[in-house]
């Protein structure tokens, strides 16, 4: 049995009468002393005090080792002899300091685990955390016990043979063996600690990182210019690119939509909403039906081809965020920050509402806990969405209720600032800000396992919807640059000198991007292969 409780209590019998034992005592201890020097080797084994109805000593060393058993004896008559009742534990000192460290430790750790356990998936990195102490305390506390065991040798010795058999021999740590089995345990903690890490690409990117001047191999966006400047919408909010990039349709907080030919740069027409400030947009594969979310809640489906009103879908809850149609023009799908919403788009049947209860909701007894859930981000072809659920980052897939966990991202240590899911759903990009940094990571969300770290030249946080992907490619528009990534190999692959853009927006087919530029609020960049 493997003895961890820092007690132990025996008794040593034996015939010689008190007198005798206390003299057998006396031979191996000394009175304590203030203040012993380390150098000093002229002492007894033990020091202490003794008297007729017990003692209370301690060894004498000549090392720090502050888990040193306290020996405490009392003396009981026997018809032949005298039984010596022998306790050894800790200091209370030592006790109460183990108790108020741990308390403290677990008083926070355990609080958290908690909270990562409703979250979902808790990382084998948060059990490590938690478990460190007892780990620690395990250790150490083979310290007591080869004391202990030493003393309960030592005190038989003297009792019942008068002296020491072994000569007093100091405790080291720091054998040869016990050094390697420290680097080995070391060592393998650091491997598992950091074994993800090893697979993951970290560099940092500059200002002048991989320009397409000085690119080895061209990127296709280093022949991407400034077609078209679009302006005439005042504070525009939101803006869509029809599936080859010749329409753009723009929508502000006039509660206006606005047609625009890329090509010739012409606005063809103005279509005109009743209330809510135009906060998302999406073209249907025909390139003649719009949809619009607004900040009144509602959803409006447009007709470009005939002059009605447009039709009105209810159901939301709070301020429309995104829409998404899908690639056969059958399906809409629109989120708030709140609940995803499926919809018919022919016939404007709502055909389900996410999250639901089950999804949600988690039970503890009697307690019900509905985890907190935000849509972050849609797919373009509406199938998958990025969510918060709880605290964790998820990939859902809306047809089949699949969730896939981004493991890594535990969003109860981390703040983004920014996320997005690829069209095929297989990369995840999130963009998190802290102090002076900024962090992009990429993440597979078929495995969960993060596959970049990338620190970026931003000094401050630059807000949403500045981060979208093609595809194959991830862009991310800063202050004075264009960065593009290869998803697929998270490598930086071009950085234009573009100014910065907001609501970033690629055609379907890749060949336009179009931003909102910030210096000009009334102003829309188009950019194009040339």
């Amino acid at each position: 049995m493997v003895k961890i409780l820092p007690y132990n209590r025996f008794t040593i019998q034996t015939q010689d009468s008190l007198v005798d034992v206390i003299e057998k005592l006396e031979a191996h201890v000394e009175a304590p002393k203030a203040f012993r020097s380390s150098f000093s080797r002229n002492h007894a084994p033990y020091q202490g005090r003794i008297n007729i109805s017990g003692f209370e000593i301690y060894r004498i060393i000549h090392y720090r080792n502050s888990f040193l058993p306290i020996i405490q004896g009392r003396f009981e008559k026997l018809p032949a002899g005298i039984a010596v009742h022998v306790t050894m534990k800790l200091h209370p000192f030592v006790i109460g300091f183990l108790l108020f460290w741990c308390s403290t430790w677990y008083s926070v750790t355990l609080p958290m685990l908690v909270l990562s356990g409703f979250s979902g998936d808790i990382p084998w990195e948060g059990w490590l955390f938690v478990g460190l102490p007892t780990l620690i305390l395990i250790v150490f506390l083979q310290a007591f016990w080869y004391e202990a065991n030493r003393s309960r040798r030592e005190l038989t010795q003297m009792l019942l043979g008068g002296t020491l058999s072994q000569p007093v021999e100091e405790f080291n740590f720091l054998t040869p063996r016990r050094i390697l089995i420290g680097f080995g345990a070391i060592a393998i903690a650091v491997v598992a600690l950091f074994w993800n890490d090893f697979s993951v690409v970290h560099y940092t990117v500059s200002a002048e990182s991989q320009s397409c001047s000085q690119a080895t191999v061209a990127s296709p966006y280093c022949d991407f210019k400034v077609v078209r400047t679009l302006e005439g919408h005042p504070t525009v909010s939101a803006i869509a690119l029809s599936a080859k990039g010749q329409m753009l349709v723009s929508g502000g907080t006039d509660k206006a939509l606005r047609v625009w030919d890329v090509p010739n740069g012409e606005l063809k027409r103005t279509l005109q909403s009743d209330s809510g400030v135009i906060q998302a947009i999406a073209i249907a594969p025909n390139g003649t039906t719009v949809v619009s979310g607004s900040g009144d809640r509602m959803i409006r489906i447009w007709d470009l081809n005939s002059d009605r009103p447009a039709k009105l879908l209810k159901g939301h809850s709070s301020e429309i965020a995104q829409v998404r149609i899908s690639p056969d023009g059958q399906t809409l799908t629109s989120s708030s920050n709140d609940e995803i919403k499926i919809w018919d788009l022919a016939t404007g049947e709502l055909q389900a509402t996410l999250p639901d209860l089950t999804t949600t909701e988690t039970s503890i007894g009697s307690v019900s806990i509905v985890q907190h859930f935000a849509c972050l981000d849609l797919s373009p072809d509406g199938q998958k969405a990025l969510v918060e659920l709880g605290q964790k980052l998820m990939v859902w897939d809306l047809k089949t209720h699949q969730q896939l966990h981004i493991k890594g991202a535990n969003l109860f240590y981390q703040t983004l600032s920014n996320a997005r899911l690829s069209p095929d759903g297989q990369t995840v990009a999130t963009l998190s800000h802290h102090k002076n940094s900024t962090t992009l990571k990429m993440w597979d969300s078929a495995t969960g396992k993060l596959k970049a770290e990338i620190t970026l030249p931003l000094s401050h946080d630059w807000g949403w919807n500045r981060m979208s992907f093609d595809g194959d490619r991830l862009l991310y528009s800063t202050p004075q640059r264009l960065f593009v990534w290869n998803a697929e190999t998270s490598q930086l692959e071009a950085n234009l000198a573009q100014s910065q853009m907001r609501q970033l927006t690629l055609s379907a087919d890749a060949s336009a991007i179009a931003g909102i530029i910030d210096a000009q609020e009334s102003q829309i960049q188009v950019l194009q292969r040339l």
